[in-house]
């Protein structure tokens, strides 16, 4: 996912500049050429559109900590962005920050406030932020963390949420669930499991 259209432009000049500039990171991102689109980007007006970009694109480029930066930016800017929250969350997680993560996906989830679907669409980026995939990405970062229970609860959560647009993740909360499972009770010296 990946923003297609700035914002706002500044000035005559400054817009023209700009927009040659966010094409061209555009075009490289999508040429695997992410390095050069960092560079295109840079180049641009700094709209949350742009420092968008940079973030997804640092991250591609595996540098989750600069793309870290880049997302602060962003929601320095719109703290109402939850797929800032979220890839930025993603970012934390992929960098051992677990417990950073799931705050992250917590203030993604907030954003949402009682939807279960964000369209960007009409904002210029082509991604569709749900409950379910913030709640399975919450799930992952406390599993991580040991947390088991919570993460299961997640899961649930994540599950009771499903709808049309979301069944083809069934499958993976399911197989999460799976691996949550806690190990019953062991044998009794009776050679009974657990309590009656």
């Amino acid at each position: 996912f990946f923003f297609k259209r700035s914002w706002r432009r500044r000035g005559p000049g400054m817009a023209d500049v700009s927009v040659v500039h966010w094409k061209e990171g555009v075009n490289s991102f999508n040429a695997g050429n992410y390095q050069r689109a960092i560079s295109e980007f840079q180049g641009a007006a700094p709209t949350k559109g742009v420092l968008f970009n940079l973030g997804v694109t640092t991250s591609k480029a595996n540098d989750h900590q600069t793309a870290i930066a880049h997302f602060d930016s962003v929601l320095s800017l719109d703290s109402s962005l939850g797929v800032a929250y979220l890839t930025r969350g993603v970012c934390k997680h992929t960098l051992e920050q677990y417990s950073a993560a799931v705050k992250d996906y917590d203030r993604a989830l907030e954003t949402m406030g009682g939807e279960s679907v964000v369209d960007y669409a009409g904002e210029g980026l082509p991604f569709v932020l749900t409950r379910v995939d913030l709640l399975f990405n919450k799930a992952l970062s406390l599993k991580r963390q040991g947390r088991v229970h919570e993460a299961a609860d997640c899961v649930k959560q994540a599950k009771e949420a499903v709808d049309g647009r979301t069944k083809s993740r069934v499958a993976g909360l399911d197989r999460l669930m799976q691996q949550l499972q806690l190990p019953g009770p062991g044998p009794s010296k009776g050679g009974s499991r657990g309590a009656a």
